[in-house]
């Protein structure tokens, strides 16, 4: 909404990487990432990424940071389906020893309540427009939850690598994770989404908690 300002932790914790891993606890990253959204009209917001992780024998490095446009379709449209598209933008690393390159993501959400039950798809595409891994991605996402009496949602959520539009990988060099998850939606002006991801192929990470506290702030 206009003049809301949302404020969201996001951590995730590797508890075990990708199959064959020379030294395994190289992937046990606490990944610690804020993002600050604020509403300039009823279809319209922006928002901002910092990221970050606490690196196994390295402490805490920055990683780079994204804006967030983002645009719902308003239901004056009266569309039968809930949709949006937001495009994140920025610079980017995976680890100190590398340089930032322009990366970001052209997200479409598209949802849909059907009485207690929630379904979101995002056909996602992630772009890196320098160093030397170009390419437009093929990364989808999707997400079911049942709301028990309008306070808690339990469900499963799903994130997907499945290559370029270039080149679809293999199946074992996918990336396919999927896990249950809950939202908690009775403390007023606080989010609170958790679960705990399982990698379905050789070539994803095996094992991930993840949590998303967040906070709105309204303009009086």
């Amino acid at each position: 909404p206009k003049n809301v300002t949302f404020i969201e932790l996001h951590s995730n914790y590797t508890f075990k990487g990708i199959d064959g891993l020379a030294v395994p606890s190289s992937a046990r990253y606490l990944n610690e990432s804020f993002e600050f959204t604020h509403g300039f009209g009823g279809n319209f917001e922006l928002g901002f990424y910092v990221f970050g992780a606490f690196v196994p024998g390295n402490g805490y490095q920055y990683f780079g940071s994204h804006i967030r446009p983002r645009f719902t379709v308003p239901d004056t449209w009266k569309w039968p389906l809930g949709a949006s598209l937001s495009v994140e933008f920025g610079f980017e690393r995976h680890n100190a020893g590398e340089d930032y390159v322009w990366d970001g993501e052209i997200r479409p959400i598209i949802d849909k309540n059907f009485g207690a039950w929630y379904f979101a798809f995002n056909p996602n595409m992630d772009f890196v427009i320098s160093g030397n891994d170009k390419h437009l991605g093929i990364t989808p996402q999707w997400k079911t939850v049942y709301t028990i009496q309008q306070k808690v949602g339990v469900g499963f959520e799903y994130y997907g690598t499945l290559g370029t539009f270039k080149k679809i990988l293999p199946g074992d060099l996918q990336e396919h994770l999927l896990g249950p998850m809950v939202d908690i939606y009775s403390i007023k002006d606080w989010e609170f989404n958790s679960g705990f991801l399982l990698g379905l192929t050789s070539n994803s990470n095996r094992y991930i908690f993840k949590l998303i506290l967040g906070h709105r702030f309204s303009k009086k």
